[in-house]
């Protein structure tokens, strides 16, 4: 693994240059084959750009509201989005995928993997004047562990087994075993500070009265209508050049997309894929569409019901032709899954066995299977949270009637349907359901082990398949646990293999994240992840 060091122009700049240098050491000491120590350092110097002239304000549309503004209760992207502009994070993942500084400049890793040191930015204060320090990084990393906590991706965390504040601006964590992508989840929405002080005075209720230290500060929040988020004036790095960012609820996306052509809204959050051609040909708005991260699926229950048996799960599999769905339904937005996670994932394998349509092979696996066809199968999807969602679960229900299945579709809205997912197996009535699963880092550990695992099974978890297999367990969690890149590789192989043959999904399609704006925005910052940042956008 070679040394990256020099000067470096950030993606999304907010942390200014101290007038001597700014430079952030990540300082990175792992076992190799040799036995000796590595260390990798990360060196970044720059001066933010002149972002011009404040902008008032930028409007957004987006499709669905939130129920919580507390980060560790997340399961949406969207909201983690706004999250971040709210709390800011210790380290922030790039388009490129690259990590930057923000709350956290330094962070030293034993050389077992075991410990990370991490050296807080001094000075920072949440929006409500608190300071944050370590022990502000250790409260919200106490609550996100505390069982007793909603935090549906606390498997991104559990592998943190102490924590040890050693000054105001020095946290080391220690973890129970290495795990190798743990410096990319230090940027994730799970370890947003929040202030201790807005936790001491509103409880729970800060999940409502977010206070963070990143910079926009939430004014405003009419439930299903609109959520107003203004430029925090304490913010340590740049201030933001948009001084008011307004996000409109608008469920259709036709309206979002008709709003965007009439130079009412700015920005047009997922907009429909069967428009997005006509929408690239307009010389007034810029789309950008970068590969997912995120994949949707059909969950199939694997402890309940017919689809407890493997040959049914691999014959809906056969039945649902992939390829047709992604150029009649999704207009070539997306591309099939040939893998259990998406190409854009640091250890994605194509998978040699392909669940090509072949829906007389279908019919076969269910013979074998001894599928009774008098039974009716109840297939459930959200309303409002993906696009053509609606059409996608409507596709499959026609293919799997088509090899004699008979299937019962009905849509909930998004609340509703995650107290769904989350309901452990003695309540759950889900047997198939359409999901889609965004992973917060660009690793297949992401991917793979929060809805596969079996420790992850609800209501511990969102792995609602309730897929439980030993090998595969083994498999993940020696993916986690070894830091050469190349013997994770093979880990990640042979988890991906175990899954994709047992099939607790139907395996769709990886998505590409489409976000359409007005062309005169510059600098909009838009990534794979499902995140955009207009912090930072000037107007030409």
């Amino acid at each position: 693994m070679a040394s990256e060091c020099g000067s470096w122009q950030p993606a999304q700049p907010r942390v200014p240059c101290s007038l001597s240098q700014a430079a952030w050491f990540v300082g990175l000491f792992r076992k190799v084959a040799a036995a000796s120590a590595l260390f990798i350092c990360f060196s970044f110097c720059f001066t933010p750009p002149d972002v011009g002239a404040q902008i008032p304000e930028v409007t957004v549309a987006i499709g669905s509201d939130t129920d919580t503004f507390n980060p560790q209760e997340q399961t949406s992207s969207l909201f983690i989005n706004l999250c971040e502009l709210i709390y800011d994070s210790l380290l922030f993942e790039n388009a490129e995928g690259k990590l930057e500084p923000r709350l956290a400049t330094k962070v030293d890793v034993s050389n077992d993997g075991f410990v990370y040191t991490l050296h807080l930015r001094k000075g920072v204060k949440f929006s409500d004047g608190t300071l944050f320090d370590a022990h502000a990084m250790r409260l919200t990393i106490d609550r996100a562990l505390d069982p007793k906590m909603r935090v549906p991706q606390r498997h991104l965390i559990n592998m943190i087994k102490e924590l040890k504040v050693v000054d105001d601006s020095t946290l080391v964590i220690n973890l129970s075993h290495p795990f190798a992508p743990f410096m990319q989840i230090l940027s994730t929405f799970v370890l947003f500070p929040i202030s201790p002080a807005a936790i001491e005075e509103h409880g729970e209720e800060v999940r409502q009265k977010p206070v963070g230290a990143g910079p926009y500060v939430l004014k405003e929040w009419v439930k299903g209508d609109r959520i107003v988020l203004v430029r925090n004036e304490r913010y340590y790095g740049q201030k933001a050049s948009v001084e008011k960012l307004t996000f409109k609820i608008v469920p259709e996306s036709a309206s979002r997309e008709a709003m965007l052509k009439a130079g009412e809204i700015d920005v047009c959050y997922r907009p429909s894929p069967a428009n997005v051609a006509a929408l690239k040909s307009d010389p007034n708005i810029t789309v950008d569409m970068p590969l997912d991260t995120r994949t949707i699926s059909i969950g199939l229950n694997c402890q309940k019901g017919a689809t407890k048996n493997k040959l049914v799960r691999q014959a809906f599999n056969y039945a649902v032709d992939k390829k047709a769905i992604v150029s009649q339904v999704l207009f070539d937005t997306a591309v099939p899954m040939d893998g259990p996670c998406s190409p854009a994932l640091f250890g994605y394998h194509k998978m040699p066995n392909q669940y090509d349509y072949n829906p007389e092979k279908a019919k076969e696996l269910l013979k074998k299977a001894g599928f009774d066809f008098s039974q009716t199968i109840h297939l459930r999807a959200p309303q409002g949270r993906y696009l053509f969602e609606k059409q996608v679960s409507e596709a499959v229900q026609a293919y799997l009637r088509a090899i004699g299945v008979e299937v019962e579709l009905k849509t909930y809205e998004w609340p509703t349907y995650v107290s769904r997912l989350l309901k452990p197996l003695d309540e759950t009535k889900l047997e198939l359901f359409l999901l889609g699963w965004v992973p917060v880092i660009r690793d297949a550990d992401a991917a793979l082990y929060g809805p596969f695992h079996s420790s992850m099974n609800p209501p511990k978890g969102l792995a609602s398949a309730f897929y439980s297999v030993p090998a595969f367990d083994e498999a993940i969690e020696a993916a986690r646990m070894e830091l050469n890149p190349q013997n994770r590789l093979v880990f990640f192989k042979k988890a991906s293999e175990i899954v994709w043959e047992d099939c607790p999904w139907i395996w769709l399609y990886v998505k590409s994240f489409a976000l359409a704006y007005r062309s005169h925005l510059k600098g909009m910052v838009v990534t794979g992840t499902e995140k955009f940042f207009p912090t930072y956008v000037t107007k030409k």
